[in-house]
């Protein structure tokens, strides 16, 4: 996707060591592990491999940045990065930033590109913050199984509205996300501040949550490509069966092919697969 796209491509390890809700759950490697796969995997050079722990400069750096206020927190209470979210927004001259986090799959015909057809329906829309492919495979007619997440339909520039916002993957106009700044720190409870200013220790939530808030907000929208020749689906699953059960996913995926049940649901249902 990103070959066709002429994107430049970095991939981030988060160095710091696991913390909140996601370094408790999820079984955690030896980092070097990590960094020996990325190396076997990238013996072509086809993208730069990128080392992050940031520290408390760091953080009151580019929270003053995305916040307005040197707060010390790097990673929300689940863990998920704070300063790692943010940080990448001024680190490179593109008018636009495609983030993918390590669980999402993606189909996308050969003949195709969504990242440039994204790209072209921002440059014709100003109203419109970022935009994703479509999540889940396609249903027959059209429908999203988006849960409680409420959403319109746009036919005639062919995208689904959304005022919701998702971390796990986006290609975001850089310019109008910046407009947002500064963003509000959304806090676990009305404790959290205060242990923020005296012990540089309180509990954010999620990036997406904040980020979530300001787009609310704004007169921006969240927009969802309505092609059926590109979609996602976001891995849930992280049990050794699945892993092992991988493979023949991607292989199916690849070729477009998907269970019936998946049909508009972006969260991958493992149970139909195996």
């Amino acid at each position: 996707m990103c070959q066709k796209a002429n994107a430049q491509i970095q991939v981030i390890a988060d160095a710091s060591s696991p913390s909140g809700v996601l370094g408790n759950i999820l079984e955690q490697d030896e980092f070097q592990k990590l960094l020996k796969i990325l190396d076997e995997i990238n013996s072509n050079n086809a993208f730069e491999i990128k080392i992050e722990q940031h520290d408390k400069k760091d953080a009151r750096t580019f929270n003053r940045k995305q916040f307005g206020k040197c707060l010390n927190e790097t990673h929300c209470f689940r863990g998920y990065p704070i300063v790692g979210s943010i940080k990448q927004f001024f680190e490179s001259d593109s008018e636009y930033v495609l983030h993918i986090d390590c669980d999402m799959l993606f189909y996308e015909e050969k003949n195709i590109s969504w990242i440039l057809q994204a790209i072209s329906i921002m440059e014709q829309n100003p109203d419109l913050l970022c935009i994703l492919p479509k999540g889940g495979p396609p249903t027959p007619d059209g429908s999203l199984h988006q849960g409680s997440t409420t959403y319109s339909t746009d036919y005639e520039r062919g995208i689904y509205l959304f005022k919701n916002f998702t971390s796990r993957y986006y290609l975001i106009h850089k310019k109008r996300f910046l407009d947002l700044l500064p963003l509000k720190p959304i806090w676990l409870s009305w404790r959290e501040p205060i242990k923020s200013k005296f012990l540089g220790k309180g509990k954010l939530l999620c990036w997406e949550s904040i980020v979530e808030r300001a787009l609310e907000d704004s007169n921006f929208w969240r927009a969802d490509l309505m092609t059926n020749q590109a979609w996602s689906l976001h891995t849930v699953d992280r049990s050794e069966k699945f892993y092992k059960d991988l493979p023949k996913i991607i292989k199916r995926l690849m070729t477009g092919d998907y269970p019936a049940k998946q049909a508009g649901h972006f969260d991958l249902l493992y149970n139909l697969w195996n």
